[in-house]
């Protein structure tokens, strides 16, 4: 129940963040140029610096080793996400290309704008590690299936381009700190602490675009897609459903306890 407040308290301000969002846009405060640098700052120093600063306070090389049980199950959560939309997109025979624009909407989340600080909220101590363990499989996934969900018909990438295609400031920054955790680097205080200051600025910042997007947005169009719906319900209810089962009943079978 407490977490359900945690979620809940959460889920409030987010909206409230959302709206004012929305609300600078739609009153002509800022538009897309300004909405382009606000996504340019979190995702190349907000949340790199919010995943380091809160990632390496305190955590250690056993809370490291502790928590890889959560990449088990991701790597579940997203055999479903991949088949189930992968299913959908059959059985409502969708053409090729809005196929598979369906599926790369609704495998990949918006882990780093919104999950990132949900995690931190329900894990204080350790949301930011969960998040470093996390982002490995999801930023290799997206930018390789995703990418090629999304891709328009263009000459085949090298190899050489399709690894540095895989780097982004987040993913090198949960790289580093994963290793500074492992190798056991003691990050001063002194540091940590402006750093967790200015990564601190995502959670709001983010809200904020997510609203002024969805006030430049035509959502007539996005609303008569019925397979949106369908995503949804599977995305947000029968998955869900299915990993907390899998989280309750098989850790306690594997002599972990529930998570």
């Amino acid at each position: 129940m407490e977490q359900f407040t945690v979620v809940l308290d959460q889920l409030i301000g987010f909206a409230i963040m959302l709206v004012i969002g929305y609300i600078c846009v739609r009153c002509k405060v800022y538009g897309e140029k300004t909405l382009d640098g606000i996504c340019q700052l979190i995702l190349k120093v907000g949340i790199p610096l919010m995943v380091f600063s809160n990632a390496t306070a305190g955590a250690t090389r056993a809370d490291l080793f502790e928590s890889g049980i959560i990449l088990v199950f991701q790597a579940v959560m997203y055999v479903l996400l991949i088949s189930s939309t992968w299913l959908i997109a059959k059985v409502m025979r969708l053409p090729v290309d809005r196929g598979h624009i369906f599926q790369a909407a609704f495998i990949f989340g918006n882990v780093g704008f919104i999950g990132l600080p949900l995690l931190i909220a329900l894990f204080p101590e350790r949301g930011a590690l969960f998040y470093s363990l996390m982002a490995l499989l999801d930023q290799f996934l997206m930018w390789t299936y995703g990418v090629w969900l999304t891709r328009s018909e263009q000459p085949a990438a090298s190899l050489a381009q399709q690894l540095r295609g895989l780097l982004s400031p987040g993913l090198v920054s949960v790289i580093v700190s994963l290793l500074v955790i492992l190798i056991g680097i003691p990050i001063p205080e002194d540091i940590n602490t402006p750093l967790h200051t200015v990564g601190s600025i995502s959670t709001p910042l983010s809200l904020m675009y997510i609203g002024g997007l969805f006030a430049l947005r035509d959502w007539k169009t996005t609303l008569k897609q019925p397979e949106v719906y369908v995503g949804i319900v599977i995305k947000m209810l029968i998955i869900p459903i299915v990993l907390f089962a899998l989280l309750t009943f098989v850790p306690p079978m594997l002599g972990l306890g529930a998570m």
